[in-house]
């Protein structure tokens, strides 16, 4: 259960970690990001981790495939064919692409990665 003292809010709780990119694929974005739920409600299949860089915007939205119970987590790969280079990507759990969530949940500031540069050319 979360929630300040006196209080009692038990819900889900979505966060994105360790967003990877296979930097064999460059220019390519081959990502994989893990979806965890560490609140103490479950949410079934279906959650949207939308994919975004910094130049292009929206790159996608992907669904996780099972159900995410209190601990667990999942992970998401996603592709971006692009010629972007560098890129500076990151994703948000609980996202439908227009930055807009539709569960409830205990701590909503916690949905996005950090922005991660990849794909960055060698100097010539």
């Amino acid at each position: 259960m979360q929630g300040d003292a006196g209080t009692t809010f038990c819900a889900p709780d979505l966060k994105v970690d360790d967003l990877d990119v296979d930097y064999d694929q460059c220019p390519r974005l081959e990502m994989t990001v893990t979806v965890a739920n560490v609140g103490c409600l479950g949410v079934g299949p279906g959650v949207n981790v939308s994919f975004y860089e910094k130049t292009l915007g929206l790159l996608g939205t992907a669904q996780t495939k099972g159900p995410l119970a209190a601990g667990a987590s999942e992970k998401l790969p996603f592709s971006f064919m692009t010629d972007q280079q560098p890129s500076e990507i990151w994703a948000v759990v609980d996202d439908d692409g227009m930055m807009k969530g539709v569960l409830n949940e205990c701590k909503e500031d916690n949905n996005k990665t950090p922005n991660l540069l990849v794909c960055v050319p060698d100097p010539v």
